[in-house]
């Protein structure tokens, strides 16, 4: 007999066969039948079959031996006797038939009670070495497999499961030899074919982890030493990758957990071409879901108890009938053992810590690209299983350390991206421990080799891997916590941990070592380069690596944003810290954040304003402290004592930023001392107030040179003073606000000369500041000098007048008019020496202007009568057609849909509008005060 020629016309071949084979099995022919059945199975001795054609045959023939077993065991023995058809297939012609036959026979025959079960297994099994052709051998005892799958022995475990192993050894060296067939060239075709063959092989293992279920021992002992044996013997990597992925993916969690020193030492012995990190990082993965549906089982368990003991007592308070415990003894049977079995008392982190240093050994030649994700799975690993033992993690970072610094420079290029999701936790955390501020807080404080590898990195690694973890460590924390405690008691003695973070989980320093290695994270940002790219440095090149920033240049940085504000997160930390409350740790702590972020050159720019201002903080902390008025007198003197350092502190940092910053911080420090002036004549402090003042004072003579820049800086400064209470002491405030007048009149630009000098008036008119209690009417202690006052609103004038544009002139005598009504509201004319005929002279003066401008103006408007402006009316009746107005500083501002915007375009005739459109308004808001005011209606418009 011979086999077809295509897989259509063997297709056609087994459906004809098998009908044939029906029909005489209908008619109780036996014979006929099984030589139709040996015709059907020649199809099966085709050597020109893939392994796609030969799997589609074999369906159509297990099939129809499926019918033919079906007959033989109903007729069992009224037609024929098994026993007698087991011996008289053994004569068929052809091998695969036969063997084919003999199986189905067999198999049949093991379903009849009192079968030699036992012979006929071992005899079936013996038999089919007679077919070493790799395809037709594999389907041949997977065939035998199908059909045994349920006729096993019952009590004869043992026997099983040698029986299946033998199989499997014999299938997977069949397997293995499938790549030796044919010519050379056609290798990748062959590999391909035996992937598409390999679920036939790996069938063997799942069905051997169902016979020995969980039978530990045999596993142990048995089982797994000769399946490793099996593979590792072989050295085909195709073979050894899947079946070590079988092996982890079928067989129990539990004999992962107990073998799996015995699997990784295991993998040091595969082929070099097999990819050890897929196998590792399957069996990890399977650790780690058998230890989460654990602690689910763990919870559920609890979660029931807790469920029982609650109806427990809501039972015993209703019914009264648990009170000799018979009822909570019965309910606690009920809880259902769902985690009977205890876990194996293993090390697992260990045994894959020791592995990695072992394939360190064995495995030279492995980079760290391949590496660095076993370390990462590792990681997992032990968060999963010790979350609490960070001594873990230190272990593998050290290691990680060291691997490094035997690369040397031989470190490759890419490696940055695998090493900041190292870094950052990117592929390691898992649920339960999330990455959050207190997760990283844990890492920089107790894993000290995390800084040493981080310092290995570039120094772009090093700004990316920081950028993201300075995220979690700040972004997650809520910006205000609420902590309902007394600003002057230790917070352990009246604040817990939900009052603490009802968003972010903050974490709480206690120690000033944690506080400093915390501030070791930002090391690579604030040292030079060549101290932090270890990698630079080792190449020998004295040449500042991409992202690296000299020193003597400067420039913006959103990871220094994100180190300002740790700064403020860290203060925040130590302000609820139970051992570091009190103001003078604080103090300590704050120095050292000073002194750590001093050495980042021009960068403290950031990181120092934030630390002034939890200086501040702290001052106002000092202060509620004496108000409260609970201290001793040596107390007290040492809390003001600490205000008085605090302020020095403040004015050291202050002068660090200026000598070390240069032009770049003279605008924040200016502001930043006239803050410190306010605060502390707030406390009454005079003197340092005045220090303050006079610092801001010397950083404007000195530094401040562009006119804009020293315009905006006198009308902050007479902000400030306006504000100042506590100056009044030994003429501070009268130097202080003469001096910044003067300064306001030596502007380099007229219109900022009047503009500063009128708002310098507000300097010797004192108004009330209701967050102190003052009020207008009641408070008669305010400082006002009405003569001062009209000194200034002249002076202003003389330069107004003096200023050759006209339409600048005018709109500035406006302006002065406009000083003059608030004083003239706010103040008698005795008081504030701006009289009746002072304001109507003055609107004179101005009138005479706009009629000088309205002759220009008319020049441009056109022949329309109705364009014309003649009078002022007509200027009002224009105030909603308005286009431009003028700023403070002297620009037009176009107003365009209610959104004011600066704009250097004007036409001539629009700019000519401004001052008399802002004296018509002017004049109206004088019109609607006189049916208010009596002292309106004399004025003159």
């Amino acid at each position: 007999m011979s086999y077809s020629d295509s897989v259509e016309t063997a297709a056609s071949v087994i459906s004809q066969q098998t009908g044939l084979m029906n029909r005489c099995l209908g008619q109780n022919k036996l014979m006929e039948a099984l030589q139709h059945c040996s015709v059907m199975l020649t199809e099966l001795r085709n050597p020109n079959l893939t392994p796609k054609q030969y799997y589609e045959l074999y369906v159509m023939i297990f099939d129809s031996l499926s019918v033919l077993s079906t007959y033989l065991v109903e007729n069992h023995p009224k037609y024929h006797h098994l026993a007698d058809l087991y011996e008289l297939v053994q004569y068929t012609g052809n091998v695969v038939p036969r063997l084919y036959l003999m199986i189905t026979v067999g198999t049949s025959y093991l379903r009849i009670p009192d079968a030699p079960v036992i012979e006929i297994l071992k005899d079936m099994i013996e038999m089919c070495r007679g077919v070493q052709n790799p395809i037709r051998g594999l389907f041949l005892r997977y065939y035998l497999s199908q059909r045994t799958k349920e006729l096993l022995p019952d009590d004869e475990l043992e026997f099983n499961a040698n029986f299946i192993m033998n199989n499997f050894i014999e299938m997977n060296k069949l397997w293995v030899r499938l790549q030796h067939q044919g010519p050379l060239r056609k290798r990748e075709l062959r590999t391909k074919e035996r992937k598409e063959l390999q679920i036939l092989v790996g069938s063997q293992l799942v069905r051997l982890s169902q016979i020995i279920d969980d039978n530990f021992d045999m596993y142990d002992k048995q089982i797994l030493p000769t399946i490793l044996e099996q593979v590792v013997q072989c050295r085909d990597f195709v073979s050894q990758e899947y079946l070590m992925d079988v092996i982890c993916q079928v067989f129990s969690d539990e004999f992962h957990l107990q073998t799996a020193s015995t699997l990784l030492k295991t993998t040091l012995q595969l082929n070099p071409d097999v990819s050890m990190n897929k196998i590792v990082l399957i069996l990890i993965e399977r650790l780690n879901s058998f230890k989460g549906r654990k602690v689910e089982e763990e919870n559920e368990k609890q979660k029931q108890a807790s469920e029982i003991k609650d109806k427990n007592e809501h039972g015993t308070v209703e019914n009264g009938s648990s009170a000799n415990g018979e009822s909570s003894k019965t309910n606690e049977k009920e809880i259902p053992d769902i985690n009977s079995k205890p876990l194996p008392d293993v090390d697992i982190f260990d045994v894959f810590a020791n592995y990695l240093e072992l394939l360190n050994k064995e495995r030279p030649d492995l980079s760290l690209q391949q590496f660095i994700p076993l370390i990462e799975s590792v990681i997992k690993l032990t968060l999963q299983w010790y979350p609490d033992n960070l001594k873990n993690i230190n272990r593998l970072f050290t290691f990680t350390a060291q691997k490094y610094k035997d690369y040397g420079k031989m470190i490759p290029k890419d490696i940055d991206t695998l090493m900041i999701k190292l870094l950052t936790f990117e592929n390691s955390t898992c649920e339960g421990n999330e990455r959050d501020s207190f997760f990283f807080y844990r890492i920089l404080t107790e894993c000290d080799s995390f800084p040493e590898l981080l310092g290995l990195q570039s120094v772009e690694t090093q700004r990316v891997a920081i950028s993201e973890i300075l995220d979690y460590l700040t972004i997650n924390i809520t910006d205000d916590i609420e902590v309902k405690t007394n600003i002057s008691t230790p917070l352990s003695t009246t604040a817990d941990s939900s009052d603490i973070t009802p968003q972010g989980k903050l974490f709480i320093i206690n120690t000033k070592s944690e506080l400093e290695k915390l501030l070791s994270l930002s090391d690579s940002l604030i040292h030079k380069t060549d101290k932090v790219n270890k990698r630079t440095s080792t190449e020998g090149n004295d040449q500042l690596s991409a992202g690296a920033l000299p020193d003597d240049d400067f420039e913006y940085d959103i990871v220094e944003e994100k180190l300002a504000r740790f700064c403020h997160i860290i203060c925040k930390s130590l302000t609820l810290s139970p051992t570091l409350n009190s103001v003078e740790s604080q103090i300590e702590c704050y120095l050292t954040m000073k002194n750590h972020y001093y050495k980042a050159g021009k960068k403290c720019l950031y990181t120092y304003p934030a630390i002034i201002t939890n200086f501040w903080k702290l001052v106002r902390r000092c202060n509620i402290m004496l108000k409260e008025g609970q201290q001793k007198e040596e107390e007290r003197k040492t809390i003001e004592n600490n205000i008085k350092q605090i302020f020095k502190f403040i004015s050291r940092a202050m002068n660090d930023m200026f000598n070390v910053c240069g032009p770049i911080a003279y605008d924040t420090v200016y502001k930043m001392n006239l803050e410190c002036a306010a605060l502390a004549d707030q406390l009454s402090l005079s003197e340092i107030s005045y220090d303050f003042f006079s610092q801001a004072f010397t950083i404007y003579e000195e530094s401040i040179n562009d006119s804009k820049d020293q315009f905006q800086a006198i009308l902050l400064m007479t902000q400030t003073l306006q504000k100042t209470r506590s100056l009044h002491k030994e003429d501070y405030y009268d130097s202080l606000i003469v001096r910044c007048t003067l300064h306001g009149s030596k502007l380099l630009k007229k219109q900022d000369q009047c503009r500063s000098v009128y708002l310098c008036s507000h300097m010797w008119w004192a108004t009330e500041l209701s967050a102190i209690g003052e009020e207008e009417g009641v408070t008669t202690n305010f400082f006002r000098e009405g003569k001062r006052v009209l000194e200034c609103l002249q002076r202003a004038l003389r330069v107004s007048d003096s200023i050759m544009d006209n339409v600048q002139s005018c709109e500035l005598m406006i302006e002065i008019l406009n000083r003059c009504l608030y004083y003239f509201i706010h103040g008698n004319e005795k008081d504030t020496h701006i009289t009746v005929k002072y304001i109507n002279g003055l609107i004179e003066l101005i009138k005479t202007n706009i009629k000088a401008l309205q002759t220009e103006a008319e020049s441009y408007m056109s022949d329309d009568p109705s364009h014309e402006i003649s009078h002022l009316e007509s200027a009002v009746s224009q105030l909603k057609m308005q286009d431009y107005v003028m700023g403070l500083d002297g620009s037009l501002v176009q107003v365009s849909n209610g959104m004011n915007s600066p704009t250097s375009e004007a036409t001539v005739k629009a700019t000519l509008q401004i001052p008399i459109q802002h004296f018509a308004r002017t004049c109206s808001y004088i019109r609607e005060q006189g049916a208010i005011d009596e002292r309106f209606q004399v004025i003159e418009l």
